[in-house]
Parts: structure tokens; C-alpha cells; sequence
């Protein structure tokens, strides 16, 4: 595993989905969204991680990336396809709460070399 760079950021995308969209949205995060996002994200300078998770108890989808700097993780906010994947899952009735960027403080495990 490569050194996670001290001043990594922690890319955080929350939406709430209405019960009755769960099978909908669960099945466009494992195929649209995936087919369309990975290679859009591969693209991109600075990712180190990414993870998209659904909370079926809260109804509550996540995307969290890890980038090496800000400006690499704010490429996010103007990528063309994610863009035109929120519209679809507003569409479906996802509202998403404001996407967040953290400076990352401290990990575990602890950085690898």
C-alpha cells in the first residue's frame, strides 16, 4: 500500500432515498452508476480510494473518496457524469445533503510504506 499523503482529503456525497426507491436505487448504484463513475473517476489526477455504500436501514446512500489534495477532490464537483448521476437519482426521489471535504487528521491503520 502506497503512503497516504498527510494532507489527503476525505470526499463525503450523502442522499436519503424514499423506502419505496430502494430496489431502484440500489440497482442503478450497482450497475449505471458503477459503469459510468469508475472509469470518470480512474480519469481523474489525485484518487487514492473510492467507496459507494447504501445504509438500507436509513435509507441512505454514500460516496467516499480519498484524494491527495483538495483540488484534486474538488474535480468531483464539475465531472460531467457525475453530474448527470445526480440528476437521475434526484429523479428517483434522492436528496442529497451538502458533499463535504475533510482534511484528513489521522488514519488506521497507520500510514504503510
Amino acid at each position: 500500500m502506497n503512503k497516504i499523503p498527510d494532507n489527503a482529503i476525505v470526499r463525503v456525497s450523502i442522499g436519503y432515498y424514499p423506502p419505496e426507491q430502494e430496489a431502484a436505487v440500489e440497482e442503478k448504484l450497482e450497475t449505471v452508476f458503477k459503469e459510468k463513475i469508475m472509469p470518470a473517476v480512474k480519469k481523474l489526477n489525485g484518487n487514492i480510494h473510492y467507496f459507494v455504500a447504501i445504509d438500507k436501514e436509513k435509507k441512505s446512500i454514500t460516496n467516499v473518496s480519498l484524494w491527495e489534495t483538495r483540488e484534486d477532490a474538488m474535480q468531483m464537483a464539475e465531472m460531467k457524469e457525475m453530474l448527470e448521476m445526480a440528476k437521475e437519482f434526484i429523479e428517483l426521489g434522492v436528496e442529497f445533503s451538502e458533499i463535504t471535504n475533510h482534511e484528513m487528521i489521522w488514519q488506521l491503520p497507520e500510514n504503510m510504506e
